[in-house]
């Protein structure tokens, strides 16, 4: 399928990467495709970024058709640019998708346009350590119907956003709280799909814990809130004298393309992973008797970060700190961020590079 370029006439002058928050900035151009029925995607085009015009109708206001994913282009050591296993990200956004009953989105359809959008925009992926670019694919409905039906009209958009580190060797580790009065999403449910209904009603227990003095939530599961599930939007990993632990896809959370490349570099290491459950009452009196030597995030934004306390039925639990030269996390900070930049070898093929 051909890809329509159209440049905008007028670029406008970058931000300083101190000025740039998390999405504030977008790039001058976006990668958009349309679904209709009968006649499958059309009109895919790089086009200058701007505004869409939605009939109030549009189902997606009305019923949450909408998904979508997240993922970096990196500026290379040789000066190129790399995406960080954006394959992955084609394939989750399409089981997306399957959840959500929308159409799949041909995965040559996805990597072409996210390609040809960021080799436009080459000039935006930051050359600073720890920096990317942000690429947001995101697919809503836009039929003009009411009716709880799977729509017959979508739109498919990439945006990109030059992003700062979200955190860094050194940052102070995380605080999680778990609760019992509240869940992310059940059993049966739609939490290992990123759409948009799994964020929105997390915003008001996330705003409840910052003002405790937490950073995010640990959640728990909805049937008997005993079971460890995502930490915020990241996924978790517990690490032992001699094993590490992370809770399962058991369709409760999302399979994280981070928490894939984890696993995969523990185990070439030889570090054994287990994907077990974990009830939270274990887990903390683990940490209380200091069997529990790390637990860490994973994440596109996160990479791999450390967390310092999770707080428990109004008691906080604290690990002890690990040394610099012995932490898992940190380790696996630099090891993945080396990859991403390119001034490692790429062992597993993750890096895609984008032709200039």
């Amino acid at each position: 399928m051909n890809i329509d370029i159209q440049v905008a006439a007028q670029r406008q002058t970058k931000p300083a990467l101190s000025e740039v928050q998390f999405g504030s900035h977008v790039s001058d151009h976006m990668f958009v495709a349309e679904y209709d029925a009968g006649r499958g995607w059309h009109s895919p085009r790089v086009m200058p970024y701007g505004e869409f015009r939605l009939d109030p109708r549009a189902l997606v206001l009305h019923y949450g058709q909408s998904v979508f994913e997240g993922l970096k282009a990196y500026r290379q050591a040789d000066g190129g640019i790399a995406l960080f296993r954006p394959g992955c990200n084609a394939a989750r956004l399409n089981t997306s998708c399957a959840r959500m009953a929308m159409p799949a989105l041909p995965e040559a359809l996805f990597i072409d346009g996210l390609q040809r959008l960021v080799a436009l925009e080459a000039a935006w992926v930051p050359d600073t350590s720890g920096a990317a670019l942000y690429a947001r694919p995101v697919m809503f409905a836009n039929e003009p119907v009411l009716g709880v039906r799977r729509s017959s009209r979508y739109v498919f958009c990439i945006m990109l956003c030059p992003v700062p580190p979200y955190f860094q060797i050194g940052d102070a580790p995380f605080k999680l709280v778990a609760r019992e009065d509240c869940a992310r999403t059940a059993q049966g449910g739609c939490g290992d799909a990123k759409t948009s209904a799994n964020y929105g009603q997390t915003i008001v227990e996330l705003e409840r814990a910052r003002r405790e003095g937490y950073d995010n939530l640990l959640w728990l599961d909805a049937a008997g809130h005993r079971l460890i599930e995502e930490a915020g939007i990241t996924n978790v990993f517990i690490r032992y004298q001699d094993k590490v632990v992370t809770p399962p896809l058991s369709g409760r959370i999302l399979p994280g393309i981070t928490r894939d490349s984890v696993i995969r570099l523990l185990r070439h290491q030889g570090v054994p992973v287990l994907e077990q459950e974990t009830t939270i009452d274990g887990l903390v009196a683990d940490i209380d008797d200091g069997r529990v030597r790390e637990i860490f995030l994973t994440g596109t934004a996160t990479i791999v970060a450390p967390v310092g306390e999770i707080g428990f039925r109004d008691r906080r639990h604290t690990l002890a700190p690990v040394a610099p030269d012995d932490s898992m996390a940190a380790a696996l900070y630099r090891t993945l961020t080396a990859i991403q930049y390119g001034r490692a070898t790429d062992e597993f093929g993750w890096m895609q590079r984008v032709p200039l």
